[in-house]
């Protein structure tokens, strides 16, 4: 099935701000991984899309659902999303896009960079996957900020994690700090 603009997404929350932060509802027989690709929404800038808004997936053919974020809005164009999942066993970049990072190994240190930190607008999580151990994972970011003054994020406990909302700058501000991550 292809998108339509007449079974457009939604907007269900108002942004309060600058962006990015709507939320929005699409309903579709298409699955996520369909979705998903560039320029989905064909009228994304028309509809008032944001960089870092928030959209619910539902794939109506499968009866499941996914959160993602507005990761790209073309001027006068199309919009894409992103809910990509990365787990890092060995030191190396995030992909762009990516909203959840999980760095997992028990005795080799994790070093993970993100080159541009607004090319993960929305929600994004770093956490500890690794099942026992105490290795200083670190995520390092290249532009942007997790909280206006650090880029450096020390995970070294299984299930620690950051919860961080992006805007469309790369400027974070931390929801969560599970554990006790180390920003420096």
């Amino acid at each position: 099935m292809a998108y339509s603009t007449s079974t457009a997404p939604g907007k269900v929350a108002q942004k309060n701000g600058s962006n990015g932060g709507s939320i929005w509802i699409y309903s579709s027989a298409d699955s996520f991984a369909t979705v998903a690709v560039a320029d989905y929404f064909s009228n994304g800038d028309d509809l008032g899309m944001e960089v870092g808004d928030l959209i619910l997936v539902i794939d109506t053919g499968n009866s499941v659902s996914r959160l993602a974020t507005v990761s790209a809005v073309t001027s006068g164009g199309a919009a894409s999303i992103s809910g990509e999942t990365q787990e890092l066993t060995v030191s190396g970049a995030v992909n762009a896009g990516a909203q959840i990072v999980e760095l997992n190994h028990a005795t080799v240190v994790v070093a993970a960079t993100i080159a541009d930190f607004a090319a993960h607008a929305g929600i994004f999580i770093v956490k500890d996957t690794s099942a026992s151990g105490t290795a200083a994972h670190t995520l390092t970011l290249t532009a942007g900020t997790f909280d206006g003054t650090n880029t450096v994020a020390t995970l070294n406990a299984p299930a620690e994690q950051l919860v961080v909302f992006v805007d469309g700058d790369g400027n974070g501000t931390i929801l969560q700090n599970t554990g006790s991550v180390a920003l420096s």
